[in-house]
């Protein structure tokens, strides 16, 4: 007599075949609990010992250290090659920096007088609404009077360029350092589309390693920026001026007390 269908379900299962439906679990019943070592009972720690975080642990380690011990750490041998190139960037900072802040889309504008910059900021300008962070505020004053339309901190917002002094520029990579304080707000570089930064000559280091030696401390933000804002986070397709501003003009004054010694000369 041919044997039953096997129903469709119970292809490759145990009990399937002439013998009819498997039962659920009928395999596994017999098994009972695995047979092995007994679970593992819970630590217990010796007696007279009490139970301490990983933070106390921490502070005890910290508290056994000699007083006044110190790590001696010798000086790292610079490479040759590496010697050379930052003496390279130290002979001419402001030449690099020009150079390398075009390369970056950067347009850099060298005043030979202070006495200029009203004038120059305000065609850089050209008649747009216009931030001027507090550190300028004779700068502002200046503009103001050549007939450009300023806004206040509270309308940051509708601001298309914001003035803002720079605090140091790195000539290795053409990169305006602002150190965040009450009359340099952060967001007056990074809101409008337009920034417009001025710095002195004498304020451009060679590179990182330098500015870490000139900062006095750490301040609460440091704004480190080098170009207009670029974004490439989405398929690989690059985007200005998306997280900051699109257009940058960096307004290179001579070094302080150059102009009174020039003047004195005559």
């Amino acid at each position: 007599m041919p044997s039953a269908p096997v129903p469709l379900g119970l292809r490759g299962c145990a009990g399937a075949g002439t013998r009819g439906p498997a039962r659920p679990g009928r395999r596994f019943a017999a098994l009972g609990p695995r047979s092995g070592p007994a679970a593992p009972q819970p630590h217990t720690l010796p007696p007279g010992r009490q139970k301490v975080s990983s933070r106390e642990e921490i502070l005890r380690a910290v508290r056994s250290a000699r007083p006044g011990e110190t790590l001696e750490l010798g000086s790292p041998e610079v490479p040759a090659e590496a010697a050379g190139y930052r003496r390279q960037l130290q002979a001419d900072p402001v030449g690099v920096f020009v150079r390398r802040a075009e390369e970056l889309g950067v347009r850099v504008h060298r005043l030979g007088d202070p006495r200029e910059l009203a004038a120059a900021v305000a065609q850089l300008c050209g008649g747009r609404r216009t931030y001027v962070e507090p550190a300028l505020r004779d700068l502002g004053v200046s503009l103001r009077e050549l007939g450009l339309p300023l806004v206040e901190w509270d309308r940051l917002s509708e601001a298309e360029v914001g003035v803002t002094g720079a605090d140091y520029g790195i000539a290795e990579s053409a990169t305006l350092v602002l150190v965040a304080r009450p009359d340099r707000p952060r967001s007056a570089s990074l809101l409008p589309p337009v920034h417009v930064a001025v710095l002195r000559e004498d304020r451009v280091l060679a590179d990182l390693f330098d500015l870490v030696e000139r900062l006095d401390g750490l301040p609460s933000a440091l704004v480190l920026a080098s170009g207009p804002s670029r974004s490439a986070d989405i398929e690989m397709s690059l985007a200005v001026g998306v997280h900051g501003p699109g257009t940058v003009h960096v307004v290179l004054l001579p070094p302080d007390g150059q102009e009174r010694r020039a003047e004195s000369a005559k």
